[in-house]
Order: structure tokens, then C-alpha cells, then sequence
């Protein structure tokens, strides 16, 4: 072993006994914040309501049930640092439903059982993706464990969040895809409709990514498409029709500074006011959108050209969090490669660092003037290393990442 191979794995080894570490801050965080899952405890009142025959989507009737079942058991008054704030639900109406049945128990209850049903989710949308890139049984046992223990897991855990759920949806449908089973991928790739802002743009990803079945999945994502939202309609008659205004409301509700969001968007947007922000907006994303359309015709290979845009996708994205970044592992790691050799890029190696660190800036509450998204640094070095060693090298990319 050469002196360079040495410092290589020296440093991966570093890295896995970091992330094994951070199970004791979890731990804490879980055990004394009293924010530990604050969303998942917005989607239990929208089932609450529901099971009561209520419109999940009505504000005032989830504000209702949010103050019953969080703040008068114990009494607390707003300014109490265990006070729950109103949350809206935005999430389609299948996770309101999913949850209906468990609407009996305690919320306290419920929440540890639908971490662990989130976090099974992440290790094993991650063995699907990594099953799918090839990478030997012994580094993929070693990378599931790695991104399950995540900073981007755990916030998952920690708020409570169903990013995990549009993950294996993608993961499963691209592992179903690329084993001749493209209908089988469609049908699961109707999970994305929980969280449509983030995997709306996933079926044409699975598209570029396996293109030999692209048509029967787009075919069979359509008619799955179909029959959950009719499925909705009928459990929850008349409700359907106000997802769409509460995704509209829940935009103009949180047009002030956001924390946490992950997209290059947290650069500038939080800093500007009145009509200057959407302007702002729509140049920034038509510019990124030209970038998208020249490199995804400059990346000519299946594999890259699909993680191209699921890249792309996640960067421009106005309204996305650390959480939903699980579903850039692929883009990860195919610059990792299957011997874990693309550590030897800096760039590379400095964006997985980030990821296991600046997220954690959200819980200690820190901010640079306006700017407090901390995981779109990552994300950005993930893009400058995308860049320089997919896009620029073009068709010899994909050949020259794997043999790194």
C-alpha cells in the first residue's frame, strides 16, 4: 500500500468513527429537545382531524386539535420553550390517512415507532441505490450504516419527517427499473406524491436513468398516479380538492427568513424584500434551468445524465431542507465510486465532510446575517464537484469517475 492509499483510508476511517460518534449528540438532542418531532406532530393532528371526519387542510380546525393534544395536557402558554407553535399540513392526504388507525394512542407513543419506520427506510432505500451502482456487499454494508447515521437521517428522525418516504419510493423504483421491472418501479414511485415539491421531477430522473424502461415506468407511474388520488378522494370526500390551496397558503406563509433551507436559493433570497425577491427567483432558476438543459445533453451516459438532474433539481428547489437531501446519496455516491477511491478528490471529500457537519448549525441557531441555511454549502460543493468531474469531461466522465 502506497503512502497516498494509507492517507486514504485513514481518512475514510476517520470519517466512520465521526459518524458513529454523533449516535451520542442524537441521543441527547432526542432525549431533552423539545422541538424532537415537531413536523411529525403537525401530520398526527391532520390525522387526528380526519379520523374525526374533519378536513385536515382546515387551519383552523388542526389549530384546534394541535393546542388539544400538545399544549393543553400540560398546560404550557405560548413562550414556553416546550410550546408548540401552529404547523399547517402540507403533505398530500395518503400520510393523514396512513397514520388514521394509530389516532388512539399517544402521540408520545406513535413518534418513536414512526422514526424507526423512517430510519428503516433510509438503510434500505440506501441498499437499493447502492445494490443498483454495483458497489461490493462489504462497502455497501459500511455506507448504508454511514448515511442511516447521517446528520441528513437524523434531522429526518429529529423533525419527524416523511423525506425518508419519497427516498425509498425513488430507490425502489430505480432498483425495480434496472431489474426489468419498470411497472413494479411506477408503482412505487407514487410514494413521491407525499412530498410533491421534492419528487415530482423524479419519474424523468428514473427516465434518464434507465431509459430502456422508461416508457412502461412513466406509463405505470401515471396509472398508479391515478388510482392514489382516487383512492384519496373516496377516504376523504372533498378534501382532495384543498391540498393544492394549502401548498399555495403554506408558500405565502413562510415568504419570510427561512431556516435550514438547502438550495442555493438561501444565498440571496432571505435578504430580499417585496417584488425584487420573485424576480430574483425566476432569473436565478432560468438561469439554472439553462445550465440544466446544457448539461444534461452534455452528459451523454444514462447514469450520469439522470443524477445530473437529480442534482440540479435539488439545488434549484425554492422550498427544500436538509432532511429532503437524502435523496442526493446516488449523486454522492457515484463520485465516491464503488472502491471509495473518489475520496482522493478534495472537492468531493469536502462536500461529504460538510454533510456530516454544517447541518448541524440548525439546532445551535446560528446565522451569518440573513443567511442560516447551512446545507446548501454542501450542496453547492456538491455541485462544483459534479461540475468538474461529470459535466466538463462530458462522455468520458461516467468511464473515468468509476475507474477513479
Amino acid at each position: 500500500m502506497t503512502a497516498a492509499e494509507h492517507s486514504l483510508r485513514r481518512r475514510q476511517r476517520i470519517f466512520v468513527i465521526f459518524t458513529a460518534v454523533l449516535i451520542l449528540g442524537y441521543a441527547r438532542q432526542l432525549a431533552v429537545a423539545p422541538t424532537a418531532g415537531q413536523d411529525f406532530r403537525a401530520f398526527f393532528a391532520a390525522s387526528t382531524v380526519a379520523a374525526q371526519g374533519g378536513d385536515p387542510y382546515d387551519w383552523a380546525a388542526l389549530g384546534r386539535t394541535e393546542q388539544a393534544l400538545y399544549n393543553a395536557p400540560t398546560q404550557v402558554r405560548a413562550g414556553d420553550p416546550s410550546y408548540y407553535d401552529f404547523l399547517p399540513y402540507p403533505e398530500g392526504p395518503w400520510l393523514a390517512l396512513a397514520l388514521e388507525p394509530l389516532t388512539g394512542l399517544r402521540w408520545q407513543l406513535v413518534y418513536p415507532l414512526f422514526a424507526a419506520l423512517m430510519l428503516l427506510a433510509i438503510a434500505f432505500g440506501s441498499w437499493l441505490i447502492l445494490a443498483r451502482l454495483r458497489w461490493p456487499l462489504t462497502q455497501r454494508r459500511l455506507t448504508v450504516a454511514v448515511a442511516t447515521l447521517s446528520p441528513i437521517a437524523f434531522l429526518n428522525i429529529f423533525q419527524g419527517q416523511v423525506s425518508a418516504l419519497v427516498f425509498i419510493g425513488f430507490a425502489a423504483a430505480w432498483y425495480l427499473a434496472g431489474r426489468g421491472l419498470p411497472v413494479a418501479g411506477g408503482l412505487a414511485l407514487t410514494l413521491v406524491w407525499i412530498k410533491p415539491n421534492l419528487g415530482v421531477a423524479l419519474p424523468l430522473v428514473i427516465a434518464l436513468l434507465e431509459p430502456a424502461g422508461a416508457r412502461r415506468l412513466l406509463i405505470s407511474f401515471a396509472v398508479g398516479s391515478v388510482l392514489a388520488f382516487g383512492a384519496a378522494a373516496l377516504a376523504l370526500p372533498g378534501v382532495l380538492i384543498h391540498w393544492p390551496t394549502e401548498i399555495l397558503s403554506h408558500w405565502r406563509s413562510v415568504q419570510g427568513p427561512q431556516p435550514d433551507i438547502a438550495s442555493i436559493h438561501s444565498f440571496y433570497y432571505p435578504a430580499l424584500t417585496g417584488p425584487l425577491k420573485t424576480i430574483a427567483l425566476l432569473l436565478v432558476v432560468l438561469a439554472g434551468g439553462a445550465y440544466a438543459a446544457w448539461a444534461v445533453r452534455r452528459v451523454r451516459e444514462p447514469l450520469a445524465r439522470g443524477l445530473t438532474l437529480l442534482l440540479l433539481w435539488f439545488a434549484l428547489l425554492p422550498y427544500v431542507h436538509s432532511f429532503d437531501a437524502i435523496v442526493l446519496l446516488p449523486v454522492v455516491a457515484f463520485l465516491l465510486t464503488r472502491d471509495l477511491r473518489g475520496w482522493r478528490d478534495a472537492t468531493t471529500e469536502v462536500a461529504v465532510w460538510a454533510f456530516a457537519t454544517v447541518p448541524f448549525a440548525y439546532f445551535v441557531g446560528w446565522h451569518l446575517g440573513f443567511f442560516n441555511g447551512f446545507t446548501a454549502i454542501p450542496v453547492v460543493l456538491l455541485l462544483l464537484a459534479w461540475h468538474r468531474l461529470v459535466v466538463i469531461p462530458g462522455p468520458a466522465a461516467v468511464p473515468a469517475v468509476r475507474a477513479a
